[in-house]
């Protein structure tokens, strides 16, 4: 059976020279892998240029008969990720996005506003300015679409977040009370600050991303651990 979706390239598996498997977080169906061959034929060419990670693509493919993956028919560009020009800290954040979301949305249900957000976001990072803590901002308000929001019961009496339980606690040191104290800001959605002074200082922005990949770990999925693209992404926004 043929059907049509819309999607977000996230991973490509090499078969053959000719033959691959791409992994696209979908609309209709979630997480889905598309079997492609590639040929001379321009058009065969085509696809496997349009499917570029985190690549936004409307497919048209053919149900398999065992379920495990379908088969790519055609697929048309709706948006492709730094095309306006080359920024290596761009570049760096998407590496690591790109990442990020394969292995988080991996288990993740079909969810249209899960999809609009994530769509939206890569659509606004690559026309706006670069922002130096986007990810961080990024992945504390997915959270929202995933249903394990963290609770906001920062005070001055438990100004320290517990990553375990996902609430503030009493405070165990005035470092961790520092840095503690920017999550409250990305309750609302504020991916893009106005003003440098809402950009997360430098010396905060690797611990927050630690704290963030083991909240994700403990609270959505342990592939998270796994990630490896983060380490580039510290030294380049350091």
């Amino acid at each position: 059976m043929m059907y049509r979706t819309k999607g977000i390239v996230l991973h490509k598996t090499p078969i053959a020279d000719n033959k691959a498997v791409f992994h696209v977080y979908t609309t209709a169906e979630g997480m889905r892998s598309f079997l492609t061959y590639t040929s001379l034929k321009r058009e065969k060419r085509g696809q496997w240029v349009k499917m570029q990670p985190l690549a936004v693509v409307d497919l048209k493919a053919e149900r398999c008969r065992n379920g495990t993956m379908d088969y790519l028919k055609s697929v048309e560009l709706e948006h492709a990720p730094g095309m306006r020009s080359f920024d290596y800290l761009k570049s760096a954040v998407r590496m690591f996005l790109n990442e990020a979301l394969y292995r988080i949305l991996q288990s993740a249900p079909p969810d249209a506003e899960l999809f609009d957000y994530v769509e939206e976001s890569l659509r606004r990072f690559e026309e706006k300015p670069f922002v130096p803590d986007f990810h961080l901002r990024f992945l504390w308000r997915m959270t929202h679409y995933l249903g394990c929001t963290p609770v906001n019961n920062y005070s001055e009496d438990t100004p320290f977040f517990n990553v375990e339980t996902a609430r503030f606690m009493p405070v165990k040191s005035d470092a961790e009370a520092a840095l503690s104290a920017w999550i409250p800001r990305w309750t609302e959605d504020l991916r893009f600050p106005d003003t440098a002074a809402e950009v997360l200082p430098a010396p905060f922005r690797a611990p927050m991303l630690e704290c963030l990949l083991s909240y994700y770990s403990r609270h959505v999925t342990t592939a998270v651990s796994g990630i490896q693209s983060h380490k580039v992404l510290k030294e380049v926004l350091r």
